[in-house]
């Protein structure tokens, strides 16, 4: 008798490492311990409940939440996908296709170098949030999970070239070559290239520049304010100085003067080593937190490996890029260099380099001038233009622009007159002479211009920025228009792409020509049209 078919054998379900249970615990301890305490000290200041019970009670529940979710968490390798399985009263199952797989980002902190584990975020396109969270995995199975994945896409690749007689059909229609998406294309000879490695020496420039200190500082001194530190200061100070009153009596007024200008030229010393104090825990902040900062193009696409104590690795997908975005201060102009930020399809902007999450810190937080051109060619490999020309706004702009600026200064300006009185003019007029220079200054370096199949914008003065999107990445393109607008014949046109976050510089022109205004929208909707988009 012919023997029936095996039935097919079940993938076999993977665990979390046992440590998943510390972790977890420990994260949710640090969202949870603020709440904790100021629970803890309102039930012992109202009912004089032992602040020790409380906190007790509170990690109860959290302990028993994570070895649930050690024990209810699963996850294997099917043919195509990936199903991952979590949940005990409401279970939930997810099925997330290999190909659809845009990023395995890894996290390693002190803890986690010590004990061989590794925090994976796995990002498809679907939304700003990771797919799943695996906290945490051993070394060699997040390995395991990249070759998948990695087999995965190549599987997948081989399927879109088999149906290549639709894509030439489609390229016949538009006219236009149709090439296969741009982290499956680059697999090969650009694999393992550096493209970006930041030494000590630019990181302290950076460091330098950005000036994170202010956000230690500030952190300190919220610290120092809860746990009554300033106020046990100052109850020093009155209780060292008391013996200053009876001491200066019969002192003579120039001896008092001169004291006067000791206390001045003091504040003015402080004032002087807070900035320098800033300005090196900046230093120390960026040599910490990007310590051995590189881009390095990967088949997945362009790899950023960065930190000392917590160690990340990023990864960002060519063809989820949706608009870059080259950032430039006022003293990075100075030496010569700049920023490079981008968006990715279901990510934010790439906005903190302090950040784990790949899609929220600029892809080269700092990067010499000259080099800017080659290193977009990386990230955009469309970019042909050597220069571009900048089409300008509206005459009528600087209008708009000064009667808001003039306004801003002239409610700054009020208090003063109650302090100062008739030096409250000169103040007055010194800050409407610099409302009238900034607004001429920001109105020229506000423009568009069309190129490469992208369309690029720019604005700012001090702090210059300028957006490229590509068509093939636009989604919505439409035109916005106040009653003043209206009234003084502009509009604004804005384009939307999958990646664009609330606080992102986006696409977003104002102060067009009404006629401008429409014409740009009719030939970009035209553009989005008829170009595929892809992820």
């Amino acid at each position: 008798m012919p023997s029936e078919p095996a039935a097919p054998l079940r993938a076999i379900e993977h665990r979390l490492h046992p440590l998943s249970i510390a972790f977890s615990l420990g994260s949710q301890l640090r969202r949870a311990i603020l709440p904790l305490i100021i629970g803890g000290a309102s039930a012992n200041f109202l009912g004089g409940v032992d602040m020790r019970f409380v906190l007790l009670v509170g990690l109860i529940p959290l302990l028993a939440g994570s070895v649930v979710r050690y024990l209810t968490f699963r996850y294997r390798y099917e043919e195509a996908e990936l199903v991952i399985r979590s949940g005990l009263l409401f279970r939930r199952e997810r099925h997330v296709p290999y190909a659809r797989i845009q990023n395995l980002d890894a996290v390693q902190g002190v803890f986690h170098r010590m004990l061989g584990v590794v925090e994976v975020k796995l990002q498809t396109g679907g939304g700003q949030e990771p797919e799943a969270t695996m906290t945490v995995l051993p070394l060699p199975a997040l390995e395991a999970l990249r070759e998948r994945v990695r087999e995965g896409k190549r599987e997948a690749a081989e399927e879109v070239t088999a149906a290549g007689a639709g894509t030439a059909a489609d390229a016949a229609v538009t006219g236009k070559p149709v090439a296969p998406p741009a982290d499956l294309a680059s697999a090969g000879s650009a694999e393992g290239r550096t493209l970006l490695h930041l030494p000590a020496r630019e990181l302290l420039l950076h460091g330098l520049l950005q000036n994170r200190g202010m956000v230690l500082i500030a952190a300190a001194f919220g610290l120092a304010w809860e746990t009554g530190l300033f106020e046990r200061a100052s109850d020093w100070v009155a209780g060292e100085q008391s013996w200053i009153g009876p001491a200066v009596e019969g002192v003579a007024a120039d001896v008092v003067a001169a004291g006067i200008l000791v206390t001045v030229a003091a504040v003015a010393a402080l004032v002087v080593a807070f900035v320098i104090i800033a300005r090196v825990l900046s230093v120390l902040w960026t040599l910490v937190r990007l310590h051995d900062y590189r881009v390095v193009r990967s088949e997945e696409g362009l790899r950023a490996t960065f930190g000392l104590l917590t160690q990340v690795s990023a990864t960002i997908p060519l063809r989820r890029v949706q608009t870059v975005t080259i950032h430039e201060g006022p003293l990075q102009r100075w030496v010569g260099r700049v920023a490079v930020g981008v968006q990715t399809a279901g990510g934010s902007q790439a906005g903190q380099p302090g950040n784990a999450d790949p899609h929220r810190h600029r892809l080269a937080p700092i990067l010499r001038r000259e080099r800017l051109r080659e290193f977009l060619r990386e990230v955009v490999p469309e970019l042909d233009a050597p220069e571009v020309g900048w089409e300008p706004v509206s005459p009528l702009a600087f209008r708009r622009v000064v009667r808001g600026t003039c306004l801003v200064a002239t409610l700054a300006a009020v208090p003063l007159y109650f302090t100062l009185e008739a030096w409250g003019v000169a103040f007055h007029a010194g800050f409407l002479a610099w409302a009238v220079f900034y607004a001429r200054r920001y109105v020229d370096h506000l423009g568009w211009a069309l190129k490469d199949d992208m369309v690029w914008f720019r604005s700012g003065w001090l702090w210059r920025r300028t957006t490229i999107a590509r068509y093939t990445r636009m989604q919505v393109v439409a035109l916005h228009a106040s009653p003043i607008d209206r009234w003084r014949g502009m509009a604004r046109l804005r384009v939307d792409t999958a990646g664009a976050g609330a606080a992102s510089h986006k696409v977003d022109i104002p102060y067009l020509p009404v006629d401008t205004a429409r014409q740009l929208r009719t030939h970009l909707a035209a553009e989005a049209a008829r170009t595929a988009f892809r992820w």
